[in-house]
C-alpha cells in the first residue's frame, strides 16, 4: 500500500510537470510534431524497462487494448498540451482531473474491462468534492 502512495504521488507530480512541459513544446512545435516527440520517447523508455522485466503472453485482446491505450495516449498529450498552451497548466488538469475521475466512477460503477463492479456514495461524494475544488480553479 505504500508503494502504491508513493507511485501516485510521483504520477500527480510528473503529470504536473509534464503538462508544463508539453505546454511550453506545443507553442513551438506544435501538437503533432509534440505527441510524435513524446510518443517516441515513451516507448523507447517502455523498451528499456522490458529488457529488465518477465516476457509477457500476448493476446489478441490484449494488443488490442494495448493499441487503444496508445491512441488514447496521443489524444490525451495532444489535448492537455494545447489546453495547457491556451489556458494555463492549473485550469488544463482541473478540467483533465474532473473528467478523469468522472469517467473513472462511472467505469469502476460499471465493471468495465474485467474490474469489479465498485462503486459507493462517499466515492462519488468525493469526486463531487473535488469536482467542486477544480470548478474554483478554473473560474478563478
Amino acid at each position: 500500500m505504500r508503494s502504491t502512495l508513493i507511485l501516485a504521488l510521483l504520477a500527480g507530480v510528473c503529470v504536473a510537470v509534464q503538462t508544463s512541459l508539453t505546454g511550453a513544446a506545443q507553442r513551438t512545435l506544435g501538437p503533432a510534431v509534440l505527441v510524435a516527440i513524446s510518443g517516441l520517447t515513451t516507448g523507447a523508455c517502455a523498451l528499456v524497462v522490458s529488457l529488465f522485466v518477465a516476457r509477457p503472453e500476448f493476446t489478441g485482446r490484449a494488443v488490442v487494448y494495448a493499441l487503444a491505450s496508445g491512441v488514447l495516449g496521443a489524444v490525451i498529450v495532444g489535448s492537455i498540451a494545447v489546453a495547457a498552451g491556451q489556458a494555463g497548466v492549473a485550469r488544463a488538469l482541473s478540467l483533465v482531473i474532473a473528467a478523469q475521475l468522472i469517467a473513472g466512477l462511472v467505469l469502476d460503477a460499471l465493471g468495465v474491462f474485467g474490474a469489479g463492479a465498485d462503486f459507493s456514495i462517499p466515492k462519488a461524494l468525493g469526486v463531487v468534492l473535488i469536482v467542486i475544488g477544480g470548478a474554483l480553479v478554473v473560474s478563478y
